[in-house]
């Protein structure tokens, strides 16, 4: 099989495309033929050597969504047969129930083996069936952004209609978030540097919208914009905690996701949490069962992911560099079968 490998030392330069074995598949696991993937912002940070994991192995086969068509199954496999559509959970370990350290241990794309190549192989319990609805490129948008976005307003907050969330930048994360809030009934302020952007988020249902080159105090805008109460929900990709804190309002929730920002030297001041009763929430990704949740919820209700815009095979260094621009809307795809 063809596949993507990320060898050392770690750049763009060095993320090859070769030809390898096929997996093997064992009692309990599945082979997919993989049809499609999606980027996230880890996947360039991972690329570009950023970060990495305790223990990395390099070369490994990196990102870590995709959606594709099981082609074999193991002699204990009950769950799946040949033919179904499915997508790989971002943790092969963490199938259902509550974060612990022993289920997050593998993360695919990081601390093991991804997802671009033709074929994978998972147990039977890391894979979600994808309904009929989704294209393959759309099931492929959801077992990262989209989980962790899930998992924040549904499983942690469990989000009502009289609650407002705060959204930053129009990435995968967000705009899931987006999605999710109005599924809920709930208000949502985005921000973006971009007003064609913030246009495509009023389109989706965005109540609030906040140019932060015009606003760069937007903690300030958005409670401006609530009456000064703030709001109960932040999504945190931004790397941006101490305005985050400022824009939330006593009793509300942080979820801490990511840093796509880049690193900012600005010390957020905790010591008003406490007194505030506010709530800084650590959120990695989530479990099969959430995508499964996921996946029949959007199902149910006729909502698709948003793709920006979408990639060959050959053409995933070049999807990277877009991610790396910013420029996207939603999700990046790279078409793989």
């Amino acid at each position: 099989m063809k596949a993507y490998k990320l060898h050392g030392p770690k750049s763009l330069e060095n993320f090859k495309l070769g030809t390898y074995d096929e997996p093997a598949v064992r009692d309990h696991e599945v082979k997919i033929q993989v049809k499609a993937v999606s980027l996230n912002f880890r996947d360039w940070a991972l690329a570009n050597g950023w970060f990495g994991y305790p223990g990395e192995k390099l070369p490994f086969i990196p990102f870590s969504d995709a959606a594709g068509i099981i082609t074999e199954v193991g002699a204990s496999v009950t769950r799946f047969r040949v033919g179904d559509r499915v997508a790989a959970n971002f943790f092969p370990d963490w199938h259902d129930g509550a974060f612990t350290a022993a289920k997050t241990a593998r993360s695919l794309g990081g601390s093991t083996d991804g997802v671009l190549a033709e074929y994978v192989s998972f147990p039977e319990q890391a894979v979600a069936k994808v309904p009929d609805s989704f294209s393959f490129e759309e099931a492929a948008a959801f077992p990262c952004a989209g989980v962790t976005a899930w998992h924040s307003l549904v499983v942690q907050a469990q989000l009502k209609p009289t609650d407002t969330v705060l959204l930053q930048g129009t990435g995968g994360v967000s705009i899931f978030g987006l999605q999710i809030a109005k599924l809920m009934g709930a208000r949502a302020i985005i921000t973006s540097s971009s007003d064609e952007k913030l246009a495509q988020a009023r389109d989706m249902g965005a109540d609030v919208l906040i140019n932060y080159k015009e606003a760069p105090n937007w903690d300030e805008k958005a409670r401006e914009l609530t009456q000064d109460e703030g709001v109960d929900y932040v999504l945190e990709v931004a790397g941006q905690m101490a305005r985050s804190i400022k824009a939330l309002k006593p009793g509300g929730s942080i979820f801490q996701i990511g840093a796509v920002g880049g690193p900012n030297d600005e010390a957020p001041n905790l010591s008003m949490v406490p007194i505030n009763t506010q709530r800084l929430q650590g959120i990695y990704v989530g479990s099969t069962r959430m995508l499964t949740d996921m996946l029949q919820a959007f199902d149910r209700n006729q909502l698709k992911p948003v793709i920006s815009k979408t990639f060959g095979f050959d053409q995933a260094k070049e999807a990277l560099s877009y991610m790396g621009s910013g420029s996207h809307f939603g999700k990046i795809v790279v078409q793989v079968g």
